[in-house]
């Protein structure tokens, strides 16, 4: 399974995101499957949560991925598989975690050790439980690397907007919803 996740991965371009500041202020060859942050957008009807829009766009390779973890650990509960390539991440934990995460490195490169709290581990090819919540970062690496990483994500609700809220003297109201009552 290793072989045709790696395949697969290789066989795919790599859409670039600019979204992920915690681990780098350029553009990053990354995405994720399950379910997403939505963000409470107005234009997602204020949904904080729901499928990626990538499930569809990779589905056989969002169901190999299923089967892979399920291969590995059948008990493990996520709702987020991210996919990253060529990422080298500075220390940073991963503030919207729930629990643990599994991660595991694919392709041909060397180097790139995940580090967490100080301490290496070698991911290639090897699935390694860790708490995201603890600083962690990728050491130096040449080649082509790929990580999956399967976690739950808590989906807190975002802070609302300003544009969204009207402020009477009846109270805050969110899209003519009443949040709170002053009197």
């Amino acid at each position: 399974m290793y072989d045709q996740a790696l395949q697969d991965l290789e066989n795919i371009k790599f859409p670039k995101t600019t979204s992920r500041k915690n681990i780098s202020n350029k553009a990053t060859e990354a995405f994720v499957l399950g379910e997403v942050n939505l963000r409470g957008q107005k234009i997602l009807n204020y949904k904080t949560r729901g499928d990626s829009r990538f499930n569809k766009r990779f589905p056989d390779l969002y169901d190999l991925l299923r089967d892979f973890i399920k291969q590995h650990d059948p008990d493990f509960n996520y709702t987020t598989i991210q996919l990253n390539k060529n990422i080298q991440s500075p220390p940073h934990i991963d503030k919207n975690n729930v629990g643990y995460s599994y991660i595991i490195g694919l392709g041909d490169y060397t180097g790139g050790n995940l580090v967490i709290e100080g301490k290496q581990y070698d991911i290639k090819n090897k699935w390694l439980k860790f708490d995201g919540r603890l600083g962690h970062w990728v050491e130096p690496f040449t080649g082509t690397r790929y990580t999956i990483i399967f976690f739950t994500h808590t989906f807190k609700p975002p802070c609302p907007s300003i544009r969204n809220i009207k402020v009477t003297t009846e109270g805050i109201f969110k899209k003519d919803q009443l949040i709170k009552k002053y009197f």
